[in-house]
């Protein structure tokens, strides 16, 4: 359980061995861990560099009139930002006003943005950044096909802004310029109205589709919010595009508590997931909506979004753990910051170099007294993470230890996502019965006697060693489990990695 300390599991005899080869092991889960002793799981903690994009061509405003309407309240609601490679700048793609359609930037350091006007304004007679009459835009770049080839991105959208809202598909060479899949023929039912995700997923080798769906009311203080998963049985999308299988659907967030609304629906409610699947992981990336919990009088600013990451490794079953212990993966910021009642993902998560970004939508809808109307713009900003630090076992005063599954050592180095900048951590190397192994050649247990304590470190690819400058060698090819003692410390991962 998130937040309490867990207590000494043991596992049964006879466990299976893992097939962890050269994969780096994120530890999000349980899913290598065997026993473990005075540890708590603990979330990652991000850094806000605060507002990265801003409303400010005239269809980034309600009504395409900033001096009428000086508000954009729908501007960055869907967006998705990615790094194209082969043309060495970022991408974004945002929801300008719902009735002008998608938005695009771009960028060379991703801080730095631009709008170039490669698409049409207000009117499609007048230049500007819209390059799809759409809402519920999100991108995605295939990585099956070449820079170049007609459906090297591929976005998912609503069906022209119509109010039964079902998701179509479009592909583009370049991000910029967009082809509908059978000419913008629908591949689902109602509530395609938020952000609709299709991307590759390289774990089972097919396209994969998220969209949303109702549960209950459509609209309205009683509406029931939930999604969708389908994956497509062909991934030939040009000419078999219907050929979906929903493998899960009216996905809801399971509250143990029940909490409901004074309407009768439940309190947390998912307003839209989108997928990020990274080192064998299928991160959620969920925005919750819920009451607000700062208290606000009106009846009408009652509302807030909160974005919280789930884990899982089947593609459909994920960890809801954060959002019952109400852990945010971006907190929402305080009084007078431009995300203090909503933030809102983006549909993925960038990794540059040793730190990922998240780029979100905050928004300040909180009033002047006694005025409701005076909310404030969406804006998007920008928070970062050091390399792989979503989740980690966390050690306090007292020595707790981490113990893995039994796997075969395909390597004979080991690095550790470990930060022990206040405390210490020491890595153990035991058989499949618990008991330390011997070095071969020197003689020497890689046990807590025989090893070097670390202390006050912390590294993203420490690579720790035992007396006598040990490393792995010696054990390539046997079944090993490695036990981490920690002190005042947080392990976040491990990877098996071979100088060959």
């Amino acid at each position: 359980m998130v937040g309490a300390i867990l207590t000494w599991a043991s596992a049964a005899c006879g466990e299976e061995l893992l097939p962890i080869g050269l994969q780096k092991q994120l530890l999000v889960d349980d899913y290598v861990i065997s026993e473990k002793r005075n540890v708590t799981r603990s979330l990652g903690r991000v850094t806000k560099h605060g507002v990265v994009l801003e409303p400010s061509l005239p269809t980034d405003y309600d009504d395409n009139d900033p001096r009428a309407n000086p508000v954009s309240l729908d501007f960055g609601f869907m967006t998705s930002v990615l790094w194209n490679e082969d043309a060495e700048k970022f991408q974004m793609w945002y929801m300008a006003w719902r009735h002008a359609g998608t938005g695009y930037a771009e960028s060379t350091d991703g801080i730095h943005w631009t709008k170039p006007l490669v698409g049409v304004g207000a009117t499609d007679d007048e230049p500007g950044n819209i390059i799809k009459r759409a809402q519920s835009f999100s991108c995605s770049i295939d990585p099956t096909v070449p820079w170049g080839y007609p459906e090297k991105f591929k976005a998912g959208m609503d069906s022209n802004l119509d109010e039964v809202a079902q998701a179509v598909l479009a592909h583009s060479a370049d991000g910029i310029h967009w082809i509908d899949y059978n000419n913008g023929a629908p591949v689902t039912g109602r509530a395609a109205d938020f952000d609709n995700q299709i991307l590759w997923d390289p774990i089972k080798g097919k396209y994969r589709l998220v969209t949303r769906t109702d549960m209950g009311a459509i609209g309205g203080a009683k509406e029931f919010r939930a999604f969708r998963i389908m994956y497509h049985r062909t991934n030939d999308l040009m000419n078999d595009l219907a050929n979906w299988e929903t493998v899960a659907d009216q996905i809801v967030v399971e509250d143990p508590k029940g909490e409901l609304t004074p309407d009768g629906v439940p309190r947390l409610q998912f307003h839209w997931v989108t997928c990020w699947i990274y080192e064998g992981i299928y991160f959620n990336l969920i925005s919750l909506y819920t009451e607000d919990p700062l208290g606000m009088d009106s009846p009408t600013c009652d509302e807030a979004i909160d974005f919280y990451i789930g884990t899982g490794r089947d593609g459909v079953n994920f960890d809801r753990s954060w959002i019952y212990e109400r852990k945010p993966f971006i907190p929402r910021g305080g009084a007078g910051e431009f995300d203090l009642d909503r933030v809102l993902q983006a549909s993925e998560i960038l990794t540059v170099g040793d730190e990922h970004r998240i780029y979100y939508t905050g928004r300040n809808e909180h009033p002047t007294p006694g005025v409701c109307e005076s909310w404030q713009s969406n804006q998007i900003g920008l928070a970062t993470l050091p390399l792989d630090r979503f989740v980690c076992f966390e050690a306090g005063d007292e020595w707790g230890h981490v113990t893995t599954k039994p796997f075969r050592l395909d390597g004979d180095t080991l690095e550790v996502n470990i930060d022990a900048s206040e405390g210490g951590f020491l890595v153990e190397v035991l058989d499949a019965d618990h008991q330390p192994y011997v070095d071969s050649a020197k003689k020497q247990e890689f046990d807590w006697d025989n090893n070097r304590i670390y202390r006050n470190v912390d590294g993203l690819r420490l690579q720790p060693r035992w007396r006598g400058d040990r490393n792995l060698e010696s054990l390539v090819g046997k079944v090993v489990r490695l036990r981490f003692r920690l002190r005042n410390a947080k392990l976040y991962a491990f990877q098996i990695k071979s100088k060959d």
